[in-house]
């Protein structure tokens, strides 16, 4: 990377480091971890706050690194306990798996496995850190247990990370995560298992960058919207679907910005089915409609849909510094890494 880049780097490396620090409730040995509770809490919320720290005691913290159990073929749902530990190392990690399609997830893991193996190894695990920190922190000495390391590499450390175990864990990640953020805006009373409308749009409008007064606007629609009162997880997780693939939408609908042309709710949702592999349920179309057609034509145009959605953004790790975001100096910096390992 050239000094301009690096420095981008080190202010995303601070960002990401700052946020870890100031949301983790627990710290061992000098070092500061999340627990699943904490991590996820972290992921849905926007707003910056500062935990309370609880320290450790080495029994309190052996006992947690011990009760981890490995499975030939594990489940990483106890990765988001109150019982799990998250060092900075695999915050960066789980972040990365997040913020991009499940496509380009896998990529990472060929990118992640320097010496093209098929397996990601301790060593190349924290490599990623790595990128983002100083040298020696990518330097698995330098850092203690923690229940993804574990779940990963076992207790001995010599396990790794096959193409299998890493298809799992981006599931089960996604899972937790889609899940956590629904539980944040559903129903308590009435109907628990959904969430309203003006939830619903508050979780895809908090990805975006619309200015305050969009926001009120769209937030506004979607009080008086009457058609449906709730939404299922099952809708609100293809929505995500479709947000995270939200580049290969763009493309499938290019031809008609180039045309000048508005999006019909068919050709919406054949392009969405393209990009992301989920059908949008017709009721979700409807309230996309309603909230996003501001001219009231019954069609989007690219300008009230592709371009408020195409550039969104995921909490403080996607804040932009220029034109980039940190997932592209993410790919950027593992291609230059698995170049100069081959150097």
């Amino acid at each position: 990377m050239d000094d301009n880049q690096d420095s981008i780097m080190r202010y995303k490396s601070s960002k990401l480091r700052e946020n870890f620090s100031a949301k983790a409730s627990l710290e061992y040995n000098g070092e500061y971890f999340m627990t699943g509770r904490d991590f996820l809490e972290a992921w849905i919320t926007d707003d910056y706050y500062e935990k309370e720290k609880i320290e450790l005691y080495d029994s309190e913290y052996n006992v947690l690194i011990e009760s981890v159990k490995v499975a030939e073929n594990p489940s990483f749902d106890m990765l988001f306990a109150a019982t799990a530990l998250i060092s900075y190392p695999d915050y960066i990690f789980l972040r990365s798996i997040l913020q991009r399609p499940d496509d380009l997830s896998l990529k990472s893991f060929q990118m992640l496995d320097l010496d093209l193996n098929g397996f990601i190894s301790l060593d190349e695990y924290y490599s990623l850190c790595k990128m983002f920190t100083k040298n020696d922190e990518g330097d698995p000495k330098k850092h203690l247990k923690t229940t993804l390391r574990v779940l990963l590499f076992d207790h001995t450390d010599n396990e790794k990370i096959t193409m299998q175990k890493f298809e799992q864990l981006l599931k089960d990640v996604q899972t937790n995560c889609i899940k956590a953020e629904f539980n944040r805006y559903r129903q308590k009373e009435n109907r628990p298992d959904m969430i309203s409308v003006q939830g619903f749009m508050r979780a895809i409008l908090r990805r975006t960058k619309v200015t305050p007064i969009q926001r009120a606007r769209f937030i506004d629609k979607s009080e008086v919207y009457t058609e449906l009162d709730a939404i299922t997880l099952d809708q609100f997780r293809s929505m995500i679907s479709l947000l995270n693939n939200f580049s290969d939408f763009e493309v499938a609908v290019r031809m008609y910005q180039i045309a000048k042309k508005p999006l019909a709710r068919e050709v919406f949702k054949r392009a969405a089915f393209i990009s992301s592999g989920e059908k949008i349920d017709d009721t979700v179309v409807d309230i996309l409609f309603y909230i996003f057609d501001e001219a009231g034509d019954g069609h989007l145009s690219h300008s009230e849909f592709v371009n408020i959605m195409k550039e969104m953004e995921t909490n403080v790790a996607s804040q932009q510094r220029g034109n980039h975001t940190i997932g592209h100096y993410f790919r950027k910096c593992v291609r230059n890494e698995m170049i100069r390992s081959y150097a």
